[in-house]
């Protein structure tokens, strides 16, 4: 069959078109399986077309080599009413989702660049069918037996002009067909009066990729069109588990892995790096899974091989029993206070003080001696206590001494040698003179007991006086975890920073670039080196030189809140800088920056389901920060942070505090900002706050989320906001707003803080919504009775906007302005009656966008 376009050669429009058709990007996209593809075809299609004799036809012509082949249909000319159909061969689905996608890529002219003369019917649209069959059923044809899917219309149609300047583009069109249930299928297209040209067809299915998430891997998965399937996943080499959380994934019917559940850790001796497990350097080891990366040898301790799940004591270092492979070996035990007790002229009563780390059945001595001068002639007594008696020893001669311990773990080093000396040998003594020497004796031992009993009961006095250290009735090992400690009651406020936070060389620091402009100062890119770590990128905050004592107090104040939290979702603080200046605070940085920003510069990017994912770690940050009652102040998605891999992590502790321990659970400010937009009703008229108040601040912050960073209340003044939500209204929801979570936003905004969820509460309904996304599939609707109309600057008759780009650009739509100028409209007035095919027309595909654009235009009406 010819083209029947008027004054347009068959061949030099066909070449146009394949021209055209040549220059589209080739390839199937990695989560797409094709079932179906002509533009690969090389050979004719042979499809069904019908009637025969009229309708579509098929034309080929080689394109590099290579037969396209294609299906025309030109009806504007025929008498009557026109009713052309086209049949595709059998289609197997085989093992194929119920759901399946038609992708038609087509030319269709301009029903206006026909002379009227010449044209009898005119349309710009054809109808897609399909049928179901288990079987071939080869030429046969029934029609009743198809089920519509749409009709096909496209966004750009082409004229004679357009021919001549060789401007045709094609057009393309996805269709879902989906609960299919046989082994087979076909297509048709009907053409009811239409100059259409159907290029390439192609049918596929979706699947999710084989990836890596989490240390495990996950096999390519067929989308299912019944919601999300869980697909477990499978560890990767030297990884393992976590106990009780096996990974797993979801892929979507869209193709998309979701909601990464569980996941693996590397098993000890080896740590994750670029994606998988790799083993610990010599020098370094990872005894448990909990440790997140190897560790160097603790000190006098080594691992010589790559892998080591420990490190071994050196020679003669060991470890008690009771102590874990992260603590460092202790060095030989040397004994100690050897001194001499008794003697005579023929032996030596000695003792030496006991190693105090190790129990008395776990060590023994060796005791080494000789005669000064013989050192080749010693003796040596293995002893279970510290002391000895040596005897058979020569009068009057001075002996050296030497004693070392043994242990479990080895010999300990021989202490310093020492020198004692036998008594001389008793050569008859006077009666006289033994009796003195006998009294004299018992004097001296009557006056030494006499001295000890009075030490020692001045020594109890003293005992009973001193206060006690420890009033808690708990052994420091019990002590596990730190409560919450302001600076509030230390009088050196550095003192306190100093106590809960690490202080940093600055020779480690590099400061970078500059990022932003913080409450203390400017905020650096820079990098962190510090001892058996590689150089790492942090953000640092710095104190501003002409700094005052309040800011400086807060200052420390906020680097000793964030030194006290360890919380995935909560920013990490890697140490501080106090002892210099610049002041410095140094934290993880995150790549993606503030959440209100990055989503601006993302708009319409993310599905619900992506978006509900960065609530729910905001949520998990903040159930950690109210479980140890404490306040932030000031939730917004300006102080939350987006690391490369989309987490969010709460930040900016400026205004937290720490609530009392009252039933309420209150902090009273009684001076300061407040963020008025993101504040609750009883914190803005009475200062008092609460976990409920952070809660209505995160019902504002899952606003911005889904309204892509939009400013809360727009350009109302904060007397307006304040007003207006004594009056019982509250902001609308976002565009395309899932309803189930602008129920959330209005619990949250509940005048009665009594009746607001508590953050652990709203955590776990963010999972469920992640589990279960069919269930963000209804939008919100607007409710004028408790919903507030987002006033803008004046315009006339009621419409808030002077020109068309200034409305645009505040619904977030203006990359259409140049369609609006183009169609003509050039006023607000003129936009009033706009339907949703008339945007179609204009180039306004996206449904959701048409959505966006007509809502607003129907609230100028109201």
């Amino acid at each position: 069959m010819e083209w029947r376009y008027p004054g347009c050669k068959t061949g030099f429009c066909l070449g146009l078109l394949l021209l055209l058709w040549a220059s589209l990007p080739h390839g199937i996209p990695g989560k797409e399986v094709n079932l179906l593809d002509t533009s690969t075809a090389q050979s004719p299609l042979g499809w069904l077309p019908n009637p025969k004799e009229s309708g579509w036809g098929e034309v080929q012509q080689m394109f590099n080599g290579t037969p396209v082949y294609m299906y025309q249909d030109c009806s504007v000319f025929s008498e009557g009413h026109t009713d052309h159909w086209l049949r595709t061969n059998w289609i197997i689905r085989g093992e194929a989702p119920s759901r399946i996608y038609v992708e038609l890529k087509f030319t269709v002219r301009d029903c206006k660049s026909f002379k009227d003369e010449d044209v009898v019917s005119c349309k710009e649209t054809f109808n897609l069918y399909y049928m179901e069959s288990d079987q071939d059923v080869g030429i046969h044809f029934h029609r009743p037996l198809f089920a519509k899917v749409n009709t096909v219309a496209g966004d750009r149609s082409f004229t004679n002009r357009d021919i001549e300047r060789g401007a045709l583009q094609l057009n393309t069109e996805v269709s879902p067909i989906g609960n299919l249930q046989q082994r087979g299928f076909y297509l048709a297209f009907q053409n009811s009066g239409a100059c259409v040209a159907l290029v390439s067809v192609r049918v596929y299915y979706k699947t999710c990729s084989k990836t890596v998430r989490g240390l495990a891997q996950f096999p390519e998965t067929i989308a299912s069109s019944e919601g999300l399937a869980v697909v477990p996943g499978a560890c990767l080499e030297n990884a393992t588990e976590e106990v009780g959380l096996p990974p797993r994934m979801h892929c979507s019917p869209d193709g998309e892995w979701l909601v990464l559940v569980g996941h693996c850790l590397c098993a000890p001796g080896f740590e994750e790096a670029g994606g998988s497990c790799v083993p610990c350097q010599p020098g370094f080891h990872r005894h448990s899974l909990e440790s997140k990366q190897c560790l160097k040898c603790p000190p006098n301790s080594s691992s010589s091989s790559p892998g080591a799940t420990a490190c071994p004591c050196l020679k003669d270092f060991f470890r008690a029993p009771t102590e874990d492979q992260t603590v460092g070996c202790t060095p030989p035990i040397m004994v100690s206070y050897l001194r001499m007790m008794k003697r005579n002229d023929s032996s030596l009563s000695l003792t030496w003080q006991a190693p105090p780390v190790l129990s008395q059945n776990s060590v023994s001595f060796e005791v080494m001696y000789f005669e000064k001068g013989e050192e080749k002639q010693y003796t040596v007594q293995h002893l279970q206590e510290p002391q000895v008696t040596l005897v058979n020893l020569q009068p009057d001669t001075a002996y050296v001494m030497r004693v070392r311990s043994i242990t479990p773990f080895g010999h300990g080093p021989f202490s310093q040698a020492q020198e004692f000396r036998t008594l001389p040998q008793d050569t008859g003594v006077p009666a006289g003179g033994v009796i003195v020497s006998i009294t004299f004796g018992v004097l001296l031992f009557i006056g030494l007991v006499v001295g000890l009993v009075i030490f020692r009961r001045r020594h109890a006095h003293r005992h009973r006086a001193r206060p006690s250290h420890n009033h808690s009735g708990y052994d420091r090992d019990e002590i596990w975890l730190k409560p919450y400690v302001d600076l509030q009651p230390y009088e050196d406020p550095s003192r306190g920073v100093l106590e809960f936070t690490k202080e940093l060389d600055p020779s480690l620091v590099n400061i970078e670039t500059v990022i932003g402009e913080g409450e203390f100062g400017e905020v650096y890119r820079g990098t962190l080196h510090l001892a058996g770590k590689e150089r790492g990128v942090v953000a640092i905050k710095t104190l501003k030189s002409s700094y005052s004592d309040s800011t400086w107090w807060n200052f420390l104040r906020e680097a000793t809140i964030m030194g006290q939290f360890n919380h995935p979702n909560i920013v990490r603080l890697e140490g501080v800088v106090t002892k210099r200046n610049p002041m410095m605070i140094i934290t993880e940085y995150m790549e993606n920056g503030a959440l209100d920003t990055f989503l601006r510069e993302n708009v319409d990017k993310f599905s619900p389901v992506q978006l509900v994912t960065l609530l729910q770690g905001i949520a998990s940050g903040m159930t950690y920060l109210s479980d140890r009652n404490y306040v932030h102040r000031d939730l917004a998605a300006r102080n939350i942070l987006v690391s490369h891999n989309l987490q969010c992590k709460v930040s900016d502790f400026g205004l937290s505090r720490i609530l009392e321990n009252d039933v309420e659970g209150t902090y009273e400010t009684k001076g300061g900002k407040i963020p008025i937009r993101w504040t609750a009703p009883e914190a803005i008229a009475h200062r008092i706050f609460t976990s409920a108040s952070d809660v209505w601040s995160f019902g504002i912050v899952t606003w911005e989320v889904f309204s892509y960073g939009d400013k809360p209340y727009g350009d109302m003044s904060n007397q307006e906001v304040m007003k207006s939500i004594e009056d019982g209204y509250r902001l609308p929801p976002p565009v395309d707003c899932p309803s189930i979570l602008y129920e959330l936003m209005k619990v949250c905004w509940s005048y009665d803080r009594a009746r607001r969820p508590r953050f652990r509460e709203i955590h776990a309904q963010l999972e469920h919504f992640i589990a279960s996304p069919h269930l963000l599939r209804t939008v919100a609707d607007f409710d004028p009775r408790v919903t507030l109309r987002l006033p803008s600057c004046s315009g006339s008759d009621g419409i808030p906007y002077r020109s068309i780009p200034e409305w645009l650009e505040s619904i977030r739509m203006k990359r259409y302005i140049i369609n609006f100028r183009t169609a003509g409209l050039n006023t607000m007035e003129s936009v009033l009656e706009l339907s949703a095919e008339d945007l179609k027309q204009m180039g306004v595909t996206l449904p959701g966008h048409q959505k966006r654009i007509l809502c607003s235009i129907q609230g100028f009406k109201e």
